[in-house]
């Protein structure tokens, strides 16, 4: 019997729960101009090789456009990324529920300038939102993000202690030695994945502050505000907006720093050309490893061959 990974103490009896919460996920992985649920056509880019995911409400005809042969062995094996079954027991998934539906009206919150601005009032619900997307990232099996043990556990116990199914209730506690020295940033290009593809992206080294890009989005979490000044891990080329925005802290109201469009993509694009080459190393070791099993010449498999079979 498996417990509840936020509360401990029920059982984990809530099927199809998403690690990030749907009304950002479809925002990257849905079938173009579809926003019901249902309507997943994703793709996990790994260093050595690419899978897919689709939801069950994808018709038959754009299944076979994108895999061609449709057949049952396809329908068995397609397992939708980030939607996982008993992990949280059904309290907990409606507290998890409770904040992710105060949060989303943030979306429409958009600056009337080039400033910064208040993405959402509410004191706490900002800081818990995405810490709770850290969190659950880091305890998915086999996502690829994991925050040091200690972290992991520091953030559990926060979701597990503020999360309310009335999120009038979610009040923090100045008192609380976990909230203290703890704070994020966030970056947004406003309506940039009306028109352009979007991901979710996270450097597995950068850590001080962790940082991820999600749809139009680019979170940056501090464990400690001391981070703020120490070494640059320049994530894609956002720093020079990182540092601008400002550093939210639980006890205040969450500040977004707008990006423009043109500028997130050249960030996206560097993400995409980061995954490219991380494919042209992997898949030219394999390559060269090949090429001395079989009892090639030298080390390394002749290029032009090499070249022919990418």
């Amino acid at each position: 019997m498996k417990y509840c990974l936020i509360c401990k103490t029920e059982v984990a009896d809530k099927k199809g729960s998403h690690i990030v919460p749907h009304f950002l996920i479809k925002r990257i992985d849905n079938e173009s101009g579809k926003k019901e649920r249902d309507k997943e056509l994703g793709f996990i880019i790994n260093p050595d090789h690419t899978t897919s995911y689709f939801g069950r409400a994808v018709l038959p005809e754009k299944l076979k456009e994108i895999y061609g042969e449709v057949d049952d062995d396809l329908i068995e094996k397609n397992n939708i990324d980030g939607i996982v079954d008993n992990y949280f027991c059904t309290g907990c998934e409606k507290k998890l529920a409770a904040i992710e539906s105060a949060y989303s009206v943030s979306i429409k919150n958009l600056p009337t300038d080039e400033n910064e601005y208040v993405s959402l009032a509410s004191p706490f619900v900002g800081f818990l939102f995405w810490v709770s997307i850290f969190w659950r990232l880091s305890i998915q099996e086999g996502s690829g993000f994991k925050l040091k043990e200690k972290i992991e556990q520091r953030l559990g116990r926060i979701i597990a202690k503020y999360l309310e199914d009335d999120i009038t209730k979610v009040q923090a506690d100045q008192t609380d030695i976990d909230l203290v020295d703890i704070g994020y940033k966030v970056l947004r290009s406003p309506n940039y994945s009306d028109d352009n593809p979007t991901l979710m992206h996270w450097q597995p080294n950068y850590e001080r502050p962790y940082s991820i890009m999600i749809d139009e989005y680019i979170i940056f979490l501090y464990i400690k505000k001391s981070h703020l000044n120490g070494m640059t891990l320049d994530f894609y080329g956002s720093e020079k907006f990182k540092k601008q925005a400002t550093f939210n802290t639980p006890f205040n109201e969450e500040k977004t720093f707008p990006i423009k469009a043109e500028d997130f993509k050249t960030i996206f694009n560097r993400a995409i050309d980061m995954a490219s080459k991380t494919r042209f190393k992997t898949l030219n070791f394999y390559l060269d490893e090949i090429h001395r099993r079989l009892g090639g010449d030298g080390k390394q498999m002749n290029n032009s061959l090499k070249n022919e079979i990418i």
